[in-house]
């Protein structure tokens, strides 16, 4: 089966974590997707800009969002920071494949080889092993691949998966995000440093 071609468009923005919050606890509480794609929370998304730019960066959380279950969402809806920002990572690698292959094969890779040091380089010479049977990712231009690089350092460090050195941790996850993520292999506690 042929996988799913490259989704690049990470490169405004970060992991969205209190956006993200937000519009889980909307969800949480029943609103249909609809309706949480319209809504503005108070104070949420006011300092990031005008209305073109509260819509996009709304409707770039709410497609994050829709990769999670039901009970992920409650999840986010309710757990504590460090929960809140594996998930809001998690939701981000399931919408974009290139932020799940640096997770499973850098990240964790490194963690597991006690080399924790993350390099920009390491996410380029990702680039260059994808780029060599995806299309997409072969013609990116230089200034998008520092853009796309830009945007998943800036996640990652948002997500505290790695500190201002670029050395991976291993978040210490609760055991009911563990459960959640285990019940569906291959989908969330493989993309955690130190999860799978």
């Amino acid at each position: 089966m042929t996988p799913p071609p490259y989704t690049l468009s990470f490169t405004v923005g970060g992991l969205f974590l209190f956006e993200g919050i937000a519009l889980a606890k909307l969800r949480a509480a029943g609103s249909p997707w609809d309706e949480v794609r319209h809504a503005v929370p108070a104070g949420v998304f006011v300092a990031r800009g005008g209305a073109s730019s509260v819509k996009r960066i709304r409707n770039e959380v709410v497609g994050r969002l829709t990769r999670l279950t039901d009970p992920e969402i409650a999840h986010l809806a309710s757990a504590g920071m460090t929960d809140a920002r594996a998930l809001m990572w998690v939701t981000a690698c399931r919408k974009y494949r290139i932020l799940a292959e640096f997770a499973r094969e850098v990240l964790d890779e490194r963690l597991r080889t006690f080399q924790p040091e993350i390099r920009v380089s390491d996410f380029d010479a990702l680039l260059d092993a994808k780029g060599v049977h995806a299309e997409e990712i072969a013609r990116l231009s230089p200034s998008t691949r520092a853009r796309l690089r830009s945007g998943a350092f800036r996640m990652l460090r948002e997500a505290e998966l790695i500190d201002a050195d670029n050395r991976v941790s291993a978040p210490r996850l609760s055991g009911a995000l563990r459960d959640l993520l285990a019940s569906d292999p291959g989908s969330g506690l493989d993309l955690i440093p130190g999860g799978g």
